[in-house]
């Protein structure tokens, strides 16, 4: 018997996109979360579905959303500052786990700290745009070239619109004012890094710098690919700031929050977002030589996290094998990803 979907923060952003696309796939998710008319109105227009109030202030009314075997999707962020009480809800109950992040320290501490204690759920954090296309991509890369693959580096970039232009005085504060905690990348181990640092990527016949970031691909590649040693993200947003981001230490939860931005921005301008999305994933041997690259494009962002994280919930509701922190491929295998992302969007293209 299916578990029940549990939606937290359904009257967000991303919660209300996320709640959009499981009806659409044929699911009665719970909308839960503490805006009690917002929760209802949502309800009414997805057809009446079944609302929950929870806090994360109020830690009870999170753990009483969810059961064992049922699936908790939380897009409340920050989650550094707010997602803990959701994390210790599945865990307690033995639920299954997903969220929206794109904060590095909070995936870091997913899969060091609350990974172990999950014997009886599936945690699989950061399960949207960041950073499923880029597992993905490497999975498919280090799947063509076997145990050759020694490192890979993966990039994240955006078109479709000035990802600057547009934004309002604060946000751009905001961005400019959003330094990260340490990034991290692996090399035999996790290691932490002293300042981000920049590579050129080949995207659609052109060169396209990217600034390194910590991400899930560190923790889930190496899991699903033993031969891997060294695993490389970057996020591409910047264009001709990047190297200047990489000297101010603009983190990547700051250009994150300045994309939400532009896409609610180009919606409410046109009725919907023109950003479109490519991710590159270029595999090396071990003497430093290439050996394949794999790309991927789809559109905005956003929607793909709704989409993604809706087939991944339902995917999740009829049982999971694997228990403990999971990246993508280790939760669903990397056909199935294939396919969940395509459906969501997000597809195979040559360079």
């Amino acid at each position: 018997m299916a578990g029940r979907i549990v939606v937290f923060g359904a009257t967000g952003y991303t919660g209300v996109l996320t709640a959009r696309a499981l009806v659409a796939q044929g699911a009665r998710p719970v909308l839960a979360g503490r805006n009690r008319t917002g929760l209802t109105a949502l309800a009414d227009e997805l057809g009446g579905l079944e609302i929950a109030y929870a806090d994360v202030e109020e830690p009870r009314s999170v753990r009483a959303l969810v059961e064992s075997g049922d699936v908790l999707v939380t897009t409340v962020g920050p989650f550094q500052r707010y997602g803990h009480a959701a994390l210790e809800a599945a865990v307690d109950a033995g639920a299954h786990y997903l969220d929206s992040t794109g904060e590095p320290p909070f995936i870091r501490e997913v899969f060091e700290s609350y990974g172990p204690r999950a014997t009886r759920s599936a945690l699989i954090p950061a399960f949207g745009y960041d950073y499923v296309p880029g597992n993905l991509a490497a999975g498919l890369a280090l799947d063509r070239v076997g145990d050759d693959g020694f490192r890979v580096d993966i990039g994240y970039f955006v078109g479709g619109g000035d990802l600057w232009r547009g934004l309002t005085a604060g946000s751009l504060q905001s961005v400019a004012g959003a330094a990260t905690a340490r990034m991290y990348s692996f090399r035999g181990r996790i290691h932490e890094e002293r300042r981000p640092r920049v590579r050129e990527f080949q995207v659609a016949g052109r060169s396209r710098p990217g600034l390194s970031i910590g991400s899930s691909e560190h923790f889930a590649l190496p899991e699903s690919y033993p031969a891997l040693y060294e695993v490389n993200v970057y996020l591409g947003w910047f264009g001709r700031a990047t190297r200047p981001a990489a000297r101010g230490r603009v983190g990547a939860y700051g250009a994150r929050a300045a994309l939400g931005t532009m896409a609610r921005l180009a919606r409410r301008r046109s009725g919907k977002s023109t950003l479109t999305s490519r991710i590159v994933a270029v595999a090396y041997d071990s003497e430093g030589s290439l050996l394949t690259d794999v790309h991927l494009s789809g559109g905005d962002p956003y929607e793909f996290t709704a989409c993604a994280l809706s087939w991944a919930a339902c995917q999740a509701s009829r049982g999971m094998v694997e228990t403990g922190a999971l990246g993508p491929i280790s939760a669903f295998g990397l056909a199935e990803l294939e396919a969940g992302c395509a459906m969501a969007g997000i597809a195979r293209v040559t360079g």
